[in-house]
């Protein structure tokens, strides 16, 4: 037995001292290729044979070029060349990259490219591979990453107002959209925010930000279909102009200028008992939802005097109080929120909007602003 087990591990030692040596010359880069292919079926990826120009796909060989010379943020890729099985470090652009020395053999180094890995055309542009017999570098470029739009403010304005559009990876902008016109960029946008005018005729639409790595739309629409409140109650809502109401429990400023969301006024409601209302009944020519083409409800809130943390307002459509929507009402801060009138009971017309604190401790005011329909 013991000269079973001293043969074995000899044999053992041979072959991980034959491995572990490696190439004794200076390291070299062939290529770099992708990890996988993925297949035009969503969320299906197969590996790629990293040896040859082939992709398998569980039927038959397909010959599919893996080789790349751009890479992207936040993906794995590998380096094919000889003497690399003793890399001690893998740069791009001067940052180093993560790799797992178990995934490194002479000729292959599996390797990430890391969300901090600076792009752009002020880089190297240069992968380099450093082993301990030498280093060798290798044109390759990061890929710019498509914008990304976290938010914008304010959330509706007129033509020529000026809308800041907040993000990241804004790098070389090249335009901005509201839907299909495009805006004018004010100032010098930076890579996290940008300012531009809004277009004559803009009532509603989404952003869109281009910049060399994409174009990306965002998720809120700008603007609204239907105005209620914009500094001033729309005609014939809670009693302005052709007819309406409002009320109850509580006492309502439709130009109170202590906490406007944009714009010179909120409407500041001050509800006398804990289930005190902003109510905003409508009077005008019928306001059908499906021939205005309205799918949500919305609206800016904000927690004033005796308002805390928790706190709650319900939003009701038409008195459907069976289908309120309850909603956090943040103190001294606004909240935006956008609810489907299919969640409101799914009203085929409009006649009624109500804001109802929810057990919330009076006297206490909460302020609403940018009221619409989208």
């Amino acid at each position: 037995m013991l000269s079973v087990l001293m043969v074995f591990g000899f044999a053992s030692c041979r072959k991980y001292n034959d491995r572990g040596t490696g190439g004794s010359g200076a390291p070299s880069i062939t290529r770099v290729r992708y990890i996988s292919k993925t297949d035009t079926i969503k969320n299906v990826s197969h590996p790629v044979d990293l040896d040859h120009s082939n992709v398998y796909d569980d039927i038959k060989l397909v010959k599919f070029d893996s080789t790349v010379t751009q890479g992207r943020l936040n993906t794995q890729y590998a380096i094919v060349g000889k003497n690399l099985l003793n890399t001690t470090q893998i740069l791009i652009n001067g940052q180093a990259v993560y790799f797992n020395p178990a995934l490194v053999t002479d000729n292959i180094i599996i390797f990430s490219i890391g969300a901090n890995v600076p792009f752009g055309p002020s880089q190297t542009n240069k992968l380099t591979v450093i082993t301990t017999q030498g280093k060798v570098s290798f044109d390759f470029s990061i890929l710019q990453p498509p914008p990304v739009i976290t938010s914008f403010t304010p959330l509706a304005a007129g033509a020529g107002d000026i809308v800041t559009i907040t993000g990241s990876v804004f790098n070389g902008v090249t335009g901005v959209k509201f839907d299909t016109t495009p805006a004018e960029i004010v100032g010098t946008p930076t890579t996290t925010s940008i300012q531009v005018k809004v277009p004559a005729g803009i009532v509603q639409s989404f952003i869109y930000v281009t910049t060399p790595g994409g174009t990306t739309k965002s998720v809120a629409s700008f603007g609204f279909k239907y105005v209620i409140y914009d500094d001033a109650l729309a005609n014939g809502w809670g009693g302005q102009g052709t007819g309406g109401y409002d009320g109850y429990g509580s006492t309502r400023n439709y130009k109170d200028p202590a906490h406007p969301k944009r714009g010179a006024f909120a409407i500041a409601t001050n509800v006398d008992n804990g289930y005190g209302a902003l109510q905003l009944g409508y009077g005008g020519a019928t306001l059908d939802v499906a021939k205005a083409g309205l799918t949500s409800i919305k609206l800016s809130i904000y927690g004033g005097a005796g308002f805390k943390a928790g706190d709650r307002v319900q939003v009701v459509l038409n008195g459907n109080y069976g289908k309120a929507v309850a909603i956090a009402v943040t103190p001294g801060a606004y909240t935006d929120y956008t609810i489907k009138i299919s969640d409101l009971g799914g009203a085929a017309t409009i006649n009624e909007i109500t804001f109802q604190t929810l057990g919330v401790g009076a006297p206490a005011t909460f302020y609403v602003d940018d009221l619409g329909f989208i």
